[in-house]
């Protein structure tokens, strides 16, 4: 465990002390939901077809809190939050079985007559594209709450944190899902009206 982290569960127990606008936490779903439509904007302008961005959209926004499936997991097996679940090496092969899933309920119900293999493709890219976002985000934030990520585990043991989210929570959470929100409103009324 870091001295990082180990001051920060100290401070969290005192915390309740501080108030809420003065509290330094991580990234909560506002924020990683705001990366998340950010960066699948440019499905936007990558599709010809409003549905297409509309959907890779949604698919990327769905899986934006993916990662921290370990804070369940962890109540009944011991693995650590930001450990494994927040690493390439389990959200890689996680986005191609979801994908799978996906895709293929999608081909079941659906008789528009695209290629499976470019369905499973579109859905794929689209749900990792949510969970690398949630990595971003994790590493935009500061380990004052939990540790920071390590994103090639367990091939390689480093964790990555660039600190840069000593701001209130509000503003850390809003602001990226107000930017998402408008950018995605924005390319996605151009792309309807084209």
């Amino acid at each position: 465990m870091s001295a990082a982290y180990g001051r920060a569960r100290s401070a969290r127990a005192s915390s309740r002390d501080t108030p809420l606008t003065e509290r330094r936490e991580p990234m909560q779903s506002p924020g990683h939901l705001g990366v998340a439509l950010l960066l699948a904007a440019p499905a936007w302008l990558l599709f010809s077809q409003f549905k297409a961005g509309l959907a890779f959209s949604a698919l990327a926004a769905l899986t934006a809190m993916f990662p921290d499936i370990d804070l369940y997991v962890m109540r009944y097996v011991f693995i650590e939050h930001h450990g494994l679940f927040h690493s390439l090496v389990f959200l890689v092969p996680a986005a191609l079985v979801l994908g799978a899933v996906v895709a293929g309920g999608y081909l079941l119900v659906s008789d528009d007559g695209h290629p499976a293999l470019s369905v499973y493709a579109f859905v794929t890219v689209a749900l990792f594209t949510g969970m690398l976002a949630h990595l971003v985000g994790d590493v935009l934030t500061s380990p004052d709450v939990a540790p920071p990520i390590k994103p090639l585990y367990p091939v390689v043991e480093q964790r990555f944190v660039l600190d840069a989210a000593f701001v209130k929570a509000n503003l850390w959470n809003l602001g990226p899902l107000a930017l998402g929100l408008v950018t995605q409103a924005g390319l996605g009324i151009r792309r309807y009206l084209q």
